[in-house]
């Protein structure tokens, strides 16, 4: 048969988006957005500042406190740029100028060498020169000479005269020769060749200097050399800075005045010291930058602390005031404040994605379940909203520890830690005391889940709420005595944490109701009620169907053991089997244990019919239960403890009357147990009822008897749909036959005796 798919308007099929909207992953999902949706904006809205309408100069009348830390920007740049400009600048000596600065000095009496050597030559020169004239003129005299013989010898005594005179001429030439000596310097030091001379200097002299230079003695120039180069070297070691040039060259001036050499020589070095000396200490910009990145870093920014008054009141407001301000957005011509926003949507969600992984990964069963994370996000939102406006009285009386005690009723323990966990963390946001609460929150909530571990008594929510809040004390104590908190004022914060721990009893016990009914949520409180045999529908049963109360009762105990055994729950099995049989009430003398006259009605019936009957028990017991608002997990017991087993009883009937019966016309219609508490009262069902039939039982005859039924029920494959493994089945047939061999053990036969006669009755009155 074809499946007919839901259609809207122009035959477009739905049944895909129907099936879409019911996913569980998307029912979660949703929920996760609506969660953090609303948490979000409670948190916006409580931890958003009060919001002013202010200008530069406006006077307020009450102080202005920072809802956080912020920091003065403007403040802040001129605390940096003042730590910046106290750092001096970083100079670094240049050891090649120093050496090169050296060897310009040696370079420049070299050059000094050179040109008195040029002058030297020169006057050589010049000597050469007066040489040679004076020898052309002896020559020329000699000549004359022997021109003047060969003209004859006039008389002796004339040629003798002459002779003489000539001897006289000879005493003077040599006389003549004699006086040729070397020209003085300065004579030959005319402006044209002091000119050239300075261009073989490496430095620019004056004339003077040049003079000086060429006229001293070579022993005084080796003195200057030698003391000016180690003037100048110890001058350059000890480093010069561009701007302290002209101290430098005083110093080497000053150094050369010092010396014992002659005036002009002193002025000479001077000079040459002046001109080679330069400044070799650099200025080194990556380092005074790095330096001053140094600086910054340790300079303290100019940050207002939450809680600090960053304007007070009668004062007016400055411009660095209202830039703060302004960062802040409590000013209402601010946009949103971006940072503060996206900081509480961030954290947010972190911690409820925190808790959703936790849940997915250790807590599928929560996790796929829409309704459970419908109560925990309910809760949340519930416990936030109650926990802020119980701290406008006094932030330590809030009842923290009853998120952790609802969830540990409501859905289990495991669960319970991870979302006392959560509160915890969002309560210490939301009233921004930090460390102290959520640590009260955390530790007082914990201390509440270990008592509610199994709380089948509403007294165990307030004693749990009184644990709760003395932890929440002694948290407190503790934390304050760490800090400058007065005894005093200790002892009324602790009194308060201890009222906050008793009023999460209080509400706990309050709205657990709330819960139960609203959320359909089977709790052990709630199965506690329902066990009560003053429930409407057990009434009923006792009154008109005793018997199948009293085999209820029976099975219940049976079940309750089982369940214990293999770590079920208990109480959930013995409310479920309490429930099981409900269906019987409407024809309940159908049911052999509520024949007390001995008339079976199935006399009269085919086998049909009466499988019919007896079949029905269970959709007729689905039928009461809902009237009665049974919940849903008890009626789980009603239509699944038989399964899809057969009446066999009526079976073997109608096969002996008609070979052609199928046995699946004899079935329940099931479904088969679910759970492993169903299929316990499954097994606790068929061995009460069975066991009761046996003839002579010994406990050897029972513990076969009750792993005979069991394998019967395995093999006919009722536990192929529940999480029972043979390991449990097995203690589960133990736990059955400890419990049978108690029920029925074996009684002593009292004799016949008349009391009477034996004068007892007397006794015994």
């Amino acid at each position: 048969m074809a499946k007919v798919g839901i259609k809207g308007e122009g035959g477009f099929n739905l049944s895909p988006l129907i099936n879409f909207f019911r996913n569980r992953i998307f029912q979660g999902i949703i929920i996760g957005i609506v969660t953090y949706t609303i948490i979000f904006g409670m948190m916006f809205l409580v931890l958003s500042p009060k919001q002013y309408d202010l200008a530069v100069g406006d006077i307020v009348e009450e102080p202005i406190k920072a809802p956080r830390d912020v920091e003065d920007r403007m403040l802040t740049e001129e605390k940096l740029e003042q730590s910046r400009e106290k750092v001096p600048s970083v100079y670094r000596l240049d050891e090649q100028i120093t050496d090169d600065a050296i060897k310009q000095t040696y370079n420049i009496f070299d050059s000094i060498q050179m040109i008195r050597y040029r002058v030297d030559q020169r006057i050589k020169s010049i000597v050469s020169e007066l040489e040679r004239e004076l020898e052309a003129r002896e020559t020329a005299k000699a000549q004359e000479r022997i021109e003047a013989g060969e003209e004859g010898q006039d008389d002796i005594i004339q040629g003798n005269n002459e002779d003489e005179e000539l001897e006289r001429e000879d005493t003077d030439d040599e006389e003549d020769t004699m006086k040729v000596e070397e020209p003085d310097k300065r004579t030959i030091l005319d402006d044209h060749f002091l000119l050239e001379l300075s261009e073989e200097l490496p430095i620019k002299l004056s004339k003077e200097d040049i003079i000086t230079s060429i006229m001293e003695e070579h022993s005084e120039l080796e003195i200057l050399q030698q003391e000016l180069v180690q003037i100048v070297e110890n001058v350059l070691k000890a480093g010069i800075k561009q701007e302290n040039i002209y101290e430098a060259r005083n110093t080497i001036r000053e150094s050369v005045r010092n010396l014992p050499i002659s005036a002009e020589l002193k002025v000479l070095g001077g000079n040459i010291g002046s001109n080679v000396i330069i400044a070799n200490m650099l200025y080194d910009h990556v380092a005074t930058e790095a330096e001053r990145e140094k600086a910054v870093a340790l300079t303290e920014h100019v940050v207002y602390k939450k809680g600090q008054y960053i304007v007070q009141a009668g004062e007016p407001i400055t411009e660095n005031q209202l830039e703060v301000l302004s960062e802040l957005g409590i000013l209402r011509d601010n946009v949103i404040d971006i940072s503060f926003t996206v900081g509480i949507g961030v954290t947010v969600f972190v911690v409820l994605l925190t808790t959703s992984l936790y849940l997915a990964f250790f807590d599928r069963e929560v996790a796929s379940s829409p309704a459970k994370l419908l109560i925990i996000s309910t809760a949340l939102i519930f416990i936030l909203a109650i926990s802020y406006g119980i701290s406008l009285v006094n932030i330590y009386l809030i009842p923290t520890a009853m998120m952790g005690m609802l969830m540990a009723i409501l859905i289990k323990p495991k669960s319970a830690i991870v979302v006392n966990t959560t509160i915890a963390i969002l309560v210490s946001l939301l009233l921004e005391d930090g460390l102290g609460l959520g640590i009260m929150a955390l530790c007082g909530g914990m201390a509440g889940i270990y008592i509610l571990d199994a709380p089948e008594q509403r007294n165990t929510i307030v004693i749990s709420g009184i644990v709760a809040g003395a932890i929440n004390a002694l948290t407190i104590i503790g934390i304050d005595l760490m800090g400058t908190a007065t005894y005093n004022t200790t002892f009324v914060t602790a009194l308060y944490a201890l009222g906050g721990g008793f009023m999460s009893g209080v509400f706990t016990l309050g709205l657990l109701p709330v819960f139960e009914n609203l959320f359909k949520v089977l709790t052990p409180l709630k199965l506690v009620e329902l066990s009560n045999p003053n429930q409407p529908i057990l009434r009923r049963l006792l009154m008109e169907a005793p018997g199948t109360y009293h085999h209820s009762v029976l099975v219940a105990n049976l079940a309750e053991s089982a369940a214990d055994s293999i770590g079920a729950n208990s109480l959930l099995a013995r409310v479920g089997a309490y429930y099981h049989d409900v269906g019987k009430l409407k024809r309940p003398y159908f049911f052999k244990e509520n024949q007390l006259s001995g008339e079976n009605p199935h006399d009269q019936l085919n086998p049909t019919l009466s499988t019919h009957v007896i079949t029905m028990h269970t959709k007729d017991g689905l039928d009461i239960a809902r009237q009665h608002k049974v919940p849903d997990k008890i009626q789980d017991f009603i239509v699944e403890h038989h399964g899809t087993t057969a009446v066999r009883y009526f079976y073997h009937k109608a096969k002996s009357k008609d070979e052609n019966v199928r046995l699946e016309e004899f079935r329940y219609s099931g479904p088969k147990p679910q759970s492993r508490e169903t299929a316990i009262v499954m097994m606790a069902d068929t061995v009460e009822a069975a066991v009761r039939s046996m003839k002579e039982p010994t406990p050897a005859k029972i513990e076969g008897f009750v792993q005979k039924l069991i394998k019967e029920k395995l093999d006919d494959g009722q536990f192929d749909e529940c999480p029972l493994t043979l390991l449990e089945l097995s203690k589960i047939a133990k736990s059955f036959t400890s419990v049978v061999t108690g029920i029925i053990h074996e009684r002593i036969e009292y004799p016949d005796i008349d009391l009477n006669k034996n004068g007892d009755m007397a006794n015994e009155n």
